[in-house]
């Protein structure tokens, strides 16, 4: 790509920074990707002399990471994300290390992010100490991606995160990845107000954490409580007693809140209610005064 086409190809911050586009722009660029690679001359090519094309690819995008020019630089980290390769992602990783604007830095984040590689972790987990909270929250999203080795550990950390932005996303990243070892520091975090840290407790907790959940009930908000509830209630890995305990204890806390949220969890749940459990919440909706 020459440097003048930056405008048209380049990922503007507002475009990064919104999930729906940022979604679009790694499509584009996997498709871009697959596209490449199926061209007629690259399927006549053999794989020693497509493997050295390649190579030539990767080195002369590595040269213009390397440039003093921003546009360079930029033209540089989009050819590699269309190379798509494995070979691809260490010149992005080196090149975040040496240091990047921050329009540049969110882009290479994403492209790694579509490169999908387990070599860029380490590098995620070392953003997270990243001195911008806009950083800090888009390695969060690429560890969720990609999973890697010592994850846990590290959203852990950003649970204690000063940005409430950068805690919130490590709350819900834990909820997402299931990290029942990190059912008490999620906790922790709802005591302190991170209240994304409820769906995540909701997805991770293991059936023996249902008791400490309802304990809360009485001292939150039940807005706040309901996320965790909700999980609890359509987990097919949660025991049916557990569901018909939490079920008693909302009817005894009796309230219209409470009598709504059952409405809209038969609403919402469908299937993944079973049936004892669904007439135990029909009945404790006809209890509960309006």
């Amino acid at each position: 790509m020459q440097p003048r086409a930056r405008k048209a190809h380049a990922v503007s911050r507002s475009e990064v920074a919104h999930p729906q586009r940022r979604r679009t722009w790694v499509a584009c660029l996997c498709a871009l990707s697959l596209l490449s690679l199926a061209l007629p001359a690259a399927a006549k090519e053999t794989p020693a002399r497509k493997g050295k094309k390649e190579d030539k690819n990767v080195l002369a995008a590595q040269a213009l990471l390397n440039s003093s020019d921003r546009d360079q630089v930029e033209a540089g980290i989009q050819s590699l994300g269309l190379i798509g390769t494995a070979a691809a992602a260490p010149p992005i990783i080196a090149r975040v290390r040496a240091g990047l604007p921050a329009d540049l830095l969110e882009t290479s984040i994403i492209t790694l992010m579509a490169l999908g590689q387990p070599q860029a972790g380490p590098l995620y987990i070392e953003l997270l100490e990243h001195r911008r909270p806009e950083v800090r929250v888009r390695a969060i999203e690429a560890i969720v991606a990609l999973k890697p080795k010592d994850a846990e550990p590290a959203l852990q950390r950003a649970l204690a995160d000063l940005d409430p932005k950068v805690r919130s996303a490590a709350a819900t990243a834990l909820g997402e990845l299931r990290a029942s070892g990190s059912v008490e520091q999620l906790f922790l975090s709802l005591d302190r107000g991170t209240y994304e840290a409820s769906s995540a407790i909701g997805h991770a907790l293991r059936t023996d954490h249902v008791p400490r959940l309802l304990s809360y009930l009485g001292t939150l908000p039940f807005h706040h409580l309901k996320p965790a509830f909700t999980q609890v209630m359509q987990r097919k890995d949660i025991a049916e007693k557990d569901k018909l305990l939490v079920v008693g204890k909302l009817q005894e806390v009796g309230t219209r809140e409470v009598k709504d949220y059952f409405g809209d969890l038969i609403r919402e749940s469908g299937d993944a209610l079973a049936e004892p459990v669904k007439r135990a919440v029909l009945r404790a909706m006809q209890e509960i005064a309006d």
